[in-house]
């Protein structure tokens, strides 16, 4: 029964989940147990070998998810000076090869084994292929070199990164207050809520204003005047700094009352919003409504007027009562809807990506040609399409729950298949030390450098850090590891800023080292 590729597929997911819920010293490995539980089942039933298109339709799975849902955030961080942390793959990759070179000459590794080596302690199976299709009938031996390495490559940066992780909590809901505030600081004749919010620097969300017994809600062209009850929302910080510069705290009885204004959770399930920004929504102009937050997974923000409609969301909107039904039919207000993703959008994203991966791209000074390969495609396919948005009546968002579904599915998936693979190889390996040493080295002088620029180019957050090592690794269980860790969308928005072009580093420089070792 055991020879079943697919049976042995599922125990190592169901043994590795298990094996990755054992914690010492609250330290665990999480999702990553599913590639140690492969290694153990590969090695056990060295017959059977998991078709190669399961791996990498999981991992295209997985990186296309994640691709999708950080392109905002890369692109938010890049325009905040987070451009910086793309010297960081260069680096780290750079100091990786050239300690690789060094050291394989030193341990008189042959050039065929060194290069699996370089390919397995980056944990990256397309610069192997690049190095078995240079080296022909000897890429066996490059095979040999990764799968003695990869391991380590996987275990290393688990094991640097355990500590500092240990001491971040996992991320919890952003909290967000209310407080109604009488107006005193506003300048006369009467002032606007956008011209407001950058003279005094607030960081709060406008929601209502009560005027002479009157209630309307307000957007950033909405005009207030001194002895104007205002609501605010925003987090409690945020919120009391507020306070403090417009005005006196008063009576919160206006926060409930419903008999002009009413507030509703909403679902956005409506494609034809989806992608669209608040402000082209117009639900202000439309419906006299505005949106005062939104709750997108488990994370509750202030929106402004950019802010994308995402599939999923939840949206808490402040209208007239009588405007609430039509909003909440225009928006979708459907779960079950919200919970289906396009199959027709999600299909094509990832015929593109991996078409990209099959381009033949060349390389300078005849060195030839390589393939990026269907991973990387569907990456940069994703980052693309996710800050598109939206073509025409095309949607290429994922709905939060789907895209975190499709995303640990296709991570579970590429680890297990990964894992049986290394286990089975692992019999024919060879006994010497050296190329073990020479991946253990290669790996921690990759992660070192990554860890070390990261904390200094880069905001001192080890979340994000730990993004960025798992990007520079290319490998999906050290984020794995991180995200169960923290629980943060920073781990994920690193990983997707440094993959891309730590792949295409990995590719060129495997051949390179082959070619100064000959």
């Amino acid at each position: 029964m055991l020879n079943n590729p697919l049976l042995l597929v599922c125990l190592a997911i169901g043994c590795g989940a298990m094996l990755g819920r054992v914690a010492l010293r609250n330290v665990s490995l999480g999702v990553a147990g599913v590639l140690f539980a492969g290694v153990i089942w590969g090695y056990l039933e060295p017959g059977v070998k998991p078709p190669d298109a399961l791996a990498t339709f999981g991992l295209a799975l997985f990186v296309y998810a994640i691709g999708l849902s950080s392109s905002d955030f890369l692109v938010d961080l890049c325009s905040h000076g987070g451009w910086r942390s793309l010297f960081i793959p260069p680096a780290a990759i750079g100091a990786a090869f050239f300690a690789a070179l060094v050291l394989s000459r030193l341990l008189g590794i042959a050039p065929a084994t060194a290069s699996g080596v370089f390919a397995g302690a980056l944990t990256n199976t397309p610069s192997l292929a690049a190095a078995t299709t240079v080296l022909g009938p000897r890429g066996a031996e490059a095979t040999l070199g990764y799968a003695l390495a990869y391991p380590l490559g996987v275990l290393i940066p688990i094991v640097i990164l355990a500590v500092p992780l240990r001491r971040e909590t996992r991320q919890k809901p952003d909290s967000l207050v209310n407080a109604a505030v009488l107006a005193q600081h506003v300048h006369e004749p009467g002032e606007s809520i956008q011209g407001l919010l950058e003279r005094l620097s607030l960081s709060v969300r406008f929601a209502r204003c009560v005027r002479d017994g009157v209630q309307f809600a307000i957007s950033g062209s909405s005009v207030i005047r001194n002895g104007d009850v205002v609501t605010v929302v925003g987090p409690s910080r945020d919120v009391c700094d507020a306070v403090g510069k417009l005005g006196l705290e008063c009576d919160q009885s206006v926060l409930n009352d419903r008999s002009q204004l009413d507030y509703r959770r909403i679902f956005v399930s409506n494609p034809e919003v989806y992608g669209k920004t608040l402000r082209e929504l117009r639900l202000f102009r439309n419906y006299e409504g505005i949106v005062t937050r939104v709750r997108r997974g488990d994370r509750d923000f202030i929106p402004n007027a950019e802010t994308k409609v995402l599939p999923g969301d939840r949206l808490r909107v402040i209208a007239p009562r009588e405007h609430l039904s039509a909003i909440s039919e225009f928006l979708g207000d459907s779960y079950h809807d919200a919970s289906e993703f396009d199959v027709l959008t999600f299909g094509l994203g990832l015929a593109m990506g991996i078409a990209l991966g099959a381009v033949d791209v060349v390389l300078p000074f005849g060195l030839g040609t390589f393939e990026i390969g269907p991973v990387a495609g569907c990456l940069f396919v994703a980052l693309a399409l996710g800050t598109l948005g939206r073509t025409g009546t095309l949607t290429w968002h994922l709905p939060y729950g789907a895209s975190m579904a499709l995303r640990q599915l296709g991570l579970v998936m590429f680890l297990a298949c990964a894992g049986i693979k290394a286990g089975n190889l692992l019999h024919t390996a060879p006994l010497s030390p050296a190329p073990v040493l020479l991946g253990a080295l290669t790996t921690t002088v990759a992660c070192l450098v990554t860890v070390i620029l990261s904390r200094a180019l880069s905001a001192p957050s080890w979340p994000l850090t730990g993004g960025i090592l798992a990007g520079v690794q290319t490998q999906p269980a050290v984020l794995g590891f991180a995200v169960g860790r923290c629980g943060n969308e920073r781990v994920e928005g690193g990983y997707a800023e440094a993959y891309p072009l730590s792949m295409l580093l990995k590719i060129v420089l495997v051949q390179v080292l082959l070619l100064v070792m000959k």
